[in-house]
């Protein structure tokens, strides 16, 4: 065999040894680069998914921050007013007022006059709210003084029904319209500079709203043995009533309110002390407009950070919405129909829809909520409460007299 024979036989071997090492490297700088992409991936997966729970944590605190910071500040001022000499003497002299009314009596002309407006406001807007029609008689006044002033507050009050508070007074010449014509004026103003949504006086004695700026219907009834003896109001009522402490403060959380047309509303009373002595229960009424604005930021969620979807809300002990979540504002048609798709019962719907707000209605029951309701502060994916991943921070509120959850 020649020398060329040899030379031809082994050029081939040497390529395909050639061949077989340059795939080997191939391969090995295709799986280098690979897995190196791959680490990449879940590097920077994690950087970004760390970047967003810190985003949504900071969120959560600031939003938190607020809402605390507006309860201490009504908490504070509602302090202040309850130990004011204006407070402490319009308590006493509206309380002997009423008292001489009712040992006065009111005409059978007048009593039809209210009956006959009850009959005609009041029982339907309670259809509305109960979805039943109660008995007349269960919201009717009792005694002669709710009668009085509920006829020349309310019923022959010339201003509409959210105006009621412009009327100083009633022109009948008592000794109660001649201190609210007094009082009237600077209450009112006290109310509206503090945002509070009413500002009402008890007695601590009989529970009776002796004082209230809106002139609703509960003006004048006893919350111990009127319609609204369960409401939260009378709660609150009864617990700084039995109170001496100029410091002490009674929150009570947001609940459905009958003479706010079913609206979710808040109470935090504080006592009226005079000489030692609880001589009636200031009260704030507040609506959940104003937790609503904090949290939702004004509705400016863009600009808050929270991008096209994102989104805090508060939640309850009973796992009910304190705010309203975006979409309700945002798009409700999708909103609702993500409900539904969620499993939200029909009750459920119906209810957002005749109150106008998911309030006190949407029943959030998520990871996230049931940990912050707990007193447990967390980051994490879950499923939220459009049955979708999503990732949230939770923890909860710092806020004496209630227990509730914040998310973002």
């Amino acid at each position: 065999m020649s020398s060329a024979d040899l030379t031809g036989s082994s050029r081939p071997a040497r390529w395909g040894l050639a061949a077989k090492l340059f795939a080997t490297l191939l391969l090995l700088g295709a799986v280098a680069v690979l897995v190196t992409g791959v680490l990449g991936y879940f590097r920077a997966r994690d950087a970004l998914e760390k970047a967003v729970f810190d985003q949504l944590t900071a969120a959560r605190q600031t939003k938190a921050r607020q809402v605390e910071a507006y309860f201490r500040t009504i908490h504070a001022e509602l302090r202040l007013l309850a130990t004011s000499k204006m407070v402490v003497d319009a308590t006493r002299e509206f309380r002997a007022a009423v008292g001489d009314l009712d040992r006065g009596s009111a005409s059978p002309d007048l009593r039809q006059k209210v009956s006959d407006w009850y009959t005609e406001h009041v029982i339907p807007e309670m259809t509305r709210v109960l979805g039943r029609e109660p008995a007349l008689a269960d919201y009717l006044p009792v005694g002669a003084a709710p009668y009085y002033l509920q006829y020349h507050y309310i019923v022959a009050n010339p201003h509409p029904a959210e105006r009621r508070k412009l009327l100083d007074d009633a022109g009948d010449g008592s000794d109660y319209s001649r201190l609210h014509a007094v009082y009237h004026p600077l209450m009112r103003a006290a109310a509206e500079t503090v945002g509070f949504f009413d500002f009402m006086v008890a007695d601590p004695t009989t529970g009776r709203l002796i004082y209230t700026v809106e002139k609703e219907v509960d003006f004048t009834t006893s919350l111990q043995a009127g319609p609204y003896r369960r409401s939260h109001v009378a709660a609150a009522v009864a617990r700084c009533a039995a109170t001496a402490d100029r410091s002490a403060v009674c929150l009570e959380d947001f609940a459905s309110y009958a003479p706010s047309s079913g609206a979710p509303i808040a109470f935090m009373a504080a006592p009226v002390i005079d000489q030692g002595a609880v001589i009636g229960v200031l009260v704030a009424q507040l609506s959940n407009e104003a937790i609503d604005t904090v949290v939702t930021g004004g509705r400016r969620w863009r600009q808050e950070g929270f991008g096209a979807t994102g989104e805090a809300y508060l939640v309850g002990p009973d796992y009910l919405v304190r705010s309203g979540p975006r979409g309700f504002y945002e798009n409700r048609d999708l909103y609702f129909a993500e409900l539904k798709d969620a499993g939200a019962s029909d009750e459920e719907i119906a209810a957002i829809q005749r109150y106008g707000s998911p309030v006190l209605h949407q029943r959030i029951d998520t990871q996230a909520t049931r940990a912050a309701i707990g007193g447990v502060e967390g980051t994490g994916e879950i499923i939220g409460y459009r049955s979708i991943p999503t990732l949230a921070s939770w923890g909860p509120l710092a806020v004496p007299g209630v227990r509730w959850a914040l998310v973002a």
